[in-house]
């Protein structure tokens, strides 16, 4: 433990969290662009802390009901973030986070991880049948996100006008539908798991993997890290929204860019570092599937979970994107989908990725707020 502490990695972050209750509690730190910052380094470490105990949690209670505590606490910063922005009003910032989540965990998480891969084995091989599946769960669920926003575009060319309340309650139909989709792949999923867990133990078509020699958590050390980091995530979730105003005021930048670029991606780091680790394994098709199931999750249970939320606790954002968003979200998946195709790629494929994720992180930054 103290060799880890001491090699540099993810987890020296944590100097933010003492230095953000500093920049938020004592008059003479008082700094908003300052908080804002250390703040949402202090969530990226917190986010990591989330994940692996999750994993560890997941790790001592089977694969079933492991895979049912991965879905629901796997996107518990994105949660917690937003609902605490929906209730200071930052509905606009909450729904560029979520398209910013689902493209970065295509562009960015995947594509780095192709870049790791194929700079250390050079061309990688995955399965194209799993690939397949994890495309088509995350098509069908970037379509069903955005179809609102292309049925209200669709009749304003048609010169149909639209209420608010119009467009919120089509926002809550598509939701309650997204979680019956989000609960129906859990489901298959779960059954799934115990049907191969079945075939390993009877050894009737795979091997048994060899055991890990990593050390695992105790149970309670793995549940007390979990209600620890969420109830930081909660306070520095608080800070960020606070200072957010202070930072568009000074810095000129739009709800658009600050939730595509700068708040997806604390959302986004757990997944990056799971799939770039696989990678190195030469394990792509993992990769492939982090970062596809991470983008499907946003889209099946916090988007849904979030608009429902936000009516109940009556400040109500609709699925409704600009046009540039939708873009850039039917462009990522459609990309993910071409590259994924021949069970081939390489680092080059993962490099024209990063590109086209700095292409978008440029458009969105000079993209005027609406």
């Amino acid at each position: 433990m103290k060799r880890t502490l001491l090699k540099p990695n993810i987890h020296w972050l944590a100097i933010f969290i003492p230095v953000s209750f500093a920049l938020a509690y004592i008059p003479a730190f008082k700094n908003q662009i300052a908080l804002f910052a250390c703040s949402c380094f202090a969530m990226i470490v917190v986010s990591v802390w989330i994940a692996n105990a999750t994993e560890q949690l997941a790790a001592k209670v089977g694969a079933t009901w492991g895979g049912m505590l991965n879905a629901a606490f796997g996107n518990l910063p994105e949660l917690i973030f937003g609902l605490i922005a929906i209730l200071k009003g930052l509905g606009p910032l909450v729904k560029a986070a979520w398209t910013g989540a689902i493209i970065g965990n295509l562009l960015l998480v995947i594509g780095s991880a192709m870049v790791t891969g194929g700079f250390k084995y050079g061309i990688l091989r995955f399965p194209v049948d799993r690939a397949n599946d994890a495309v088509a769960g995350l098509l069908i669920a970037s379509v069903a996100v955005l179809l609102p926003s292309i049925y209200f575009y669709t009749l304003s060319s048609s010169g149909i006008t639209t209420t608010q309340n119009f467009t919120e309650d089509i926002s809550i139909w598509i939701a309650v539908f997204l979680l019956m989709a989000y609960i129906s792949s859990l489901i298959y999923t779960v059954v799934l798991d115990r049907t191969r867990a079945q075939v390993v133990q009877h050894g009737n078509e795979f091997e048994a993997e060899a055991p890990s020699t990593e050390r695992r958590w105790s149970t309670s050390l793995s549940a007390g890290v979990l209600a620890g980091s969420s109830f930081l995530i909660a306070l520095l979730s608080d800070y960020v929204s606070n200072s957010v105003q202070a930072v568009k005021t000074t810095l000129g930048w739009t709800d658009l860019f600050l939730g595509v670029v700068v708040i997806a991606t604390i959302g986004n780091v757990a997944s990056l570092f799971s799939a770039v680790s696989m990678a190195r394994k030469n394990k792509i098709d993992l990769s492939f599937e982090i970062g596809m199931s991470a983008g499907s999750q946003v889209a099946l249970l916090v988007v849904p979970l979030l608009v429902i939320e936000s009516k109940l606790v009556g400040k109500p954002i609709s699925l409704h994107f600009s046009i540039a968003e939708i873009a850039v979200i039917f462009g990522s998946v459609l990309i993910t989908t071409q590259i994924s195709q021949d069970g081939e790629c390489n680092w080059l494929n993962g490099m024209q990725m990063l590109i086209l994720y700095g292409i978008v992180a440029v458009l969105f930054f000079y993209l005027p707020s609406s």
